[in-house]
């Protein structure tokens, strides 16, 4: 929040359980995309372009089913390199 631009290639959120964690994006300045992993870091959703939001109250985003990991990076990412759900992610 409050940043004019991701940190690095992106920011990885790592919980203590699998859950299904919802993101939004208050007080944010620039659209991202989102990604959602399993315990196994394989892609289970993916919300591209997500929009900053201003206003209350914000949406939020992402799927019902748990997540261990959710990671953000800049819009057009996922797109520019085809990730899918499905696809496991190294980390």
């Amino acid at each position: 929040m409050f940043r004019n631009r991701l940190p690095g290639d992106g920011l990885l959120f790592i919980f203590q359980n699998a859950a299904p964690h919802r993101f939004w994006m208050k007080n944010c300045k620039f659209p991202i995309d989102i990604l959602w992993l399993n315990p196994q870091k394989m892609i289970t959703h993916i919300s591209e372009n997500v929009p900053p939001c201003s206003a209350d109250p914000c949406p939020t985003y992402g799927p019902e089913r748990d997540s261990l990991y959710v990671l953000e990076v800049a819009a057009g990412f996922a797109k520019r390199e085809h990730l899918t759900p499905g696809l496991r992610l190294g980390f």
